[in-house]
């Protein structure tokens, strides 16, 4: 066990300092035993060995842990006996040797003697708290302004559909015309005003009957609806990382509503312009009749866009 020079210049072979100025001990121990404190109840309370308290009270700076160490270790007892821990910590440094008396200075509290380090980690301390609160705003924004949208196309496809005389939906009726006609001697069909009635039916059908002045008979003719045959549009769709797609053509007839799995492809069919939902809209691909869609500007910031299209002439036209 190394000596420790006192401040006269004597020595103590047990290491204990026995100058008055630099007995940190002396007041540890007196503060104890004015408080009816035995070592064993300071250890039990402040979780310190035993040795180490009586080092403490000794001044046995060479049975002492590190200083660092040591120094939380005086914190702990002076608060516990109620003194004052820069006191006797301004004596532990007289006593220690003079390289460590600087790691061992106690810590102010003043304000003109704070690190700028400090300063610098309270104010970054505040930057990431604040963008934190920034982060949790915005993606709680985010999440509800999708929620919006799945409600707003689920809205979209509880709507009914209309199933009455429009072009997604025929007429069920059938039309029966009735006629007398006759042949003259000439052999000239007259043709009396005809009778028209309507009933329930899947086809259209005019039905003639003619009489000759000496016989009648009834002929049936069935009219086929003539109408100007108008080629559709094709339209493709390729999620490249998987979409939920919606679908609707002119006519608002819905053409498709389901995912599209990642790497699918889904080609369809109607009467431009047609209605587009997209998700996952920045990698999906949307052609219509051979020609490519921009839509960079209809992608909103969830990734989701929704627009109407045709084509005139190789040119894509947006609704």
């Amino acid at each position: 066990m190394s000596s420790i020079t006192d401040s006269t210049g004597e020595s103590n072979k047990e290491g204990r300092v026995i100058d008055g100025s630099v007995d940190f001990g002396a007041v540890l121990a007196s503060a104890r035993k004015f408080k009816n404190y035995t070592v064993e109840h300071i250890s039990e309370q402040l979780k310190i060995p035993v040795r180490t308290i009586i080092a403490l009270e000794k001044n046995d700076i060479a049975a002492l842990p590190a200083p660092t160490f040591t120094q939380g270790y005086i914190r702990a007892y002076t608060k516990y006996l109620e003194i004052s821990a820069d006191d006797v910590l301004v004596v532990y440094n007289r006593a220690v040797p003079h390289e460590l008396a600087a790691d061992l200075k106690p810590r102010s509290n003043l304000p003109e003697e704070a690190s700028s380090q400090s300063l610098a980690m309270k104010t970054v301390t505040v930057l990431l708290i604040v963008a934190g609160i920034m982060a949790i705003i915005y993606g709680g924004f985010q999440y509800y302004q999708e929620k919006a949208d799945v409600m707003e196309t689920e809205l979209e496809s509880k709507r009914p559909s209309f199933t009455g005389n429009s072009l997604d939906s025929p007429s069920t009726s059938r039309l029966t015309i009735k006629q007398n006609a006759r042949l003259t001697d000439d052999d000239e069909l007259i043709v009396a005003s005809p009778a028209v009635t309507e009933e329930a039916d899947t086809d259209t059908d005019m039905t003639v009957t003619d009489e000759r002045e000496d016989d009648s008979f009834a002929f049936e003719a069935v009219a086929a609806q003539q109408s100007e045959v108008v080629p559709l549009d094709v339209l493709k769709i390729s999620a490249v990382k998987g979409s939920w797609i919606q679908v609707r053509d002119a006519s608002h007839a819905r053409l498709f509503y389901n995912m599209v799995p990642e790497g699918g492809v889904k080609t369809l069919r109607g009467q431009a312009p047609f209605s587009i939902t997209l998700g996952n809209a920045a990698t999906t691909h949307v052609i219509i009749n051979g020609l490519k869609i921009d839509m960079f500007e209809h992608i909103r910031e969830n990734n989701t866009a929704t627009f109407s299209v045709s084509t005139d002439q190789q040119k894509i036209v947006f609704h």
